[in-house]
């Protein structure tokens, strides 16, 4: 007979068993099954049933011995040590030593002496920490202590008599008054303890100051009297020594400018010799021919910072700096560099030796040959085609070319910068229509114009040249009046606001019709030069 169980079904796992609950396959050897958590053997599950039937006895730990503490004490005791952690702050918690504090503030008992350390000697003596002085209470009391001692020894009556107390020795000993003297103890030991680490954290916070870091790398911050001195640190109590002062680096700068600097006169502040003319801060343009492009602004922000000096035998392009499209270098130090170049040249002292970054010459017989590259009377002359690369309102000049050099140099100049130089070079070569045909306006040109309203006349800037005005930051304009596109009627700006022409600002003036041809006014302003009256009055006083 065949009980249904085919030899591989029976060899198939043997390692494994039925659970009798669930008929989940569960390892052998297992107590429970991993499935239904039932137990796998039936002896095991009876015992586990008894013994949840009859759970083992529990066993009391005797009682430790009676002390001789009442329970009244204990009650007192615990009330007033309830009441004495209640009364505690925050200053009663210290920090554990290896916890990092970002930073401390040194007080003055932190410091012991002030004064230099010179030697390793003096060092040491300045760390000792001083000698507490006697108060009078205890001086008193020392003197009270040698005068008994050296008084005779009282006899033995004299002796009971002064050891009697004043009260019965259970009043004196009872148990209000030893648990109040336990408590001042207690408080006077906390004081002691920590008195002096209470004192810093209440210390105000120093402001400004210095930082130093003791031995062991704590960050401590202290005032500036204490340089020099040697203090204890407040988190390890460990000597260290604060830096002496040391002055500092931009002030020694500015010290040295102005001792260089001291004594120079002559044109724009300086003495530099037979360079009576000085230029500052005129922009050099470097351009290779083939990489040029007719984009406007394209080469605004493309040049070197350079000096020109200018004498009746030759003109200097200084570079006084190195490092950045600007020249490189703060205020301070190009006013330096054109101290000590000034100097040098005053001495007359070998132009190879120039405290310069770069010096480039302009010999006399090729500054005649200069000539303005931007603006050009007609376009198609300009190697430029009339676009304002250098941005709008700026003055070219070429300068000759150097020899193996494939850029060609460019000079660029505002209207109050090419005038300067003008001025120079009129007064030494003879040249003053350098650019006239160019429709740079050497001259203020100005007009006669009339009010529509007031019948009042004024002049005004040509609006020719207008924008050399505009972008030259020396030159200030101020608005005097607008223009009719179609009809050139004349409104000064003292009568638009009047009249509320555009509003009251004039915002909307362009799209205003003009009270004479009944056309859109447009956006033609007329403009005036601001005046610098404070050196005329200066001069009358």
């Amino acid at each position: 007979m065949s009980n249904g169980i085919t030899p591989d079904e029976q060899n198939k796992n043997p390692s494994e068993i039925p659970c009798p609950l669930c008929n989940e396959m569960v390892r052998t050897g297992l107590v429970r099954c991993w499935n239904c958590g039932s137990f796998m053997r039936e002896d095991i599950a009876e015992a586990y049933r008894k013994m949840q039937e009859n759970p083992a006895p529990m066993i009391f730990s005797p009682l430790p011995e009676e002390t001789d503490q009442s329970e009244e004490q204990e009650s007192r005791s615990s009330t007033a040590t309830m009441t004495d952690y209640s009364d505690r702050d925050d200053d009663d918690f210290e920090l554990d030593q290896s916890i990092d504090v970002t930073e401390y503030q040194a007080s003055d008992d932190d410091f012991q002496m002030d004064g230099d350390t010179d030697s390793p000697e003096e060092e040491e003596q300045t760390t000792i920490p001083l000698a507490r002085e006697e108060s009078q209470v205890e001086a008193s009391q020392k003197t009270e202590a040698e005068t008994e001692s050296e008084a005779p020894a009282p006899s033995d009556k004299a002796k009971k008599v002064a050891d009697a107390p004043a009260e019965d020795h259970s009043v004196a000993t009872g148990g209000d008054v030893l648990f109040n003297v336990a408590i001042e103890e207690e408080k006077e030991e906390k004081k002691r303890r920590k008195g002096g680490r209470r004192r810093r954290r209440k210390a105000g916070n120093i402001e400004g100051g210095i930082v130093v870091y003791c031995p062991n790398g704590h960050r401590i911050r202290v005032r500036e009297e204490y340089r020099g001195a040697a203090g204890k640190c407040p988190a390890c109590n460990v000597m260290y020594l604060v830096p002496q002062g040391a002055p500092k680096e931009e002030d020694a700068e500015q010290t040295a400018t102005a001792d260089a600097q001291a004594g120079t006169e002559g044109v724009e502040g300086f003495n530099a010799g037979a360079y009576t003319h000085w230029l500052k801060g005129i922009k050099l343009h470097a351009i290779d021919p083939t990489k040029l492009k007719l984009k406007p602004n394209s080469l605004e922000k493309t040049f070197t910072q350079v000096d020109l000096a200018i004498s009746p035998e030759k003109m200097l392009v200084l570079v006084l700096a190195k490092g950045g499209l600007l020249g490189g270098g703060s205020k301070d130090k190009l006013e330096k560099a054109r101290a000590e170049i000034a100097a040098h040249l005053r001495e007359e002292k070998d132009e190879g030796e120039i405290p310069a970054a770069s010096v480039q010459i302009v010999p006399a017989e090729k500054i005649p040959k200069l000539r303005v590259v931007f603006p050009t009377m007609y376009d198609h002359e300009s190697v430029f085609a009339g676009v304002p690369v250098f941005g709008k309102g700026r003055i070219a000049i070429a300068l000759p070319k150097q020899e193996d050099s494939k850029e060609n140099q460019y000079l660029t100049f505002s209207l109050s910068e090419y005038r300067k130089l003008v001025e120079a070079l009129s007064e030494f070569y003879g040249i003053d229509q350098l650019g006239q045909d160019s429709g740079v306006p050497l001259t203020d040109q100005m007009q006669q114009v009339t009010c529509h309203y007031s019948e009042e006349s004024f002049e005004v800037l040509d609006n020719e040249n207008l924008e050399f005005y505009e972008a030259d930051p020396e030159i200030e304009l101020t608005l005097a009046g607008r223009q009719c596109q179609a009809c050139q009627l004349i409104v000064s700006e003292d009568s638009r606001k009047k009249e509320r022409i555009g509003g009251k600002a004039g915002k909307a003036i362009a799209k205003t019709k003009c009270p004479k041809c009944n056309e859109k006014f447009g956006n033609i302003s007329l403009f005036q030069l601001v005046k610098n009256e404070a050196p005329q009055e200066a001069a009358a006083e």
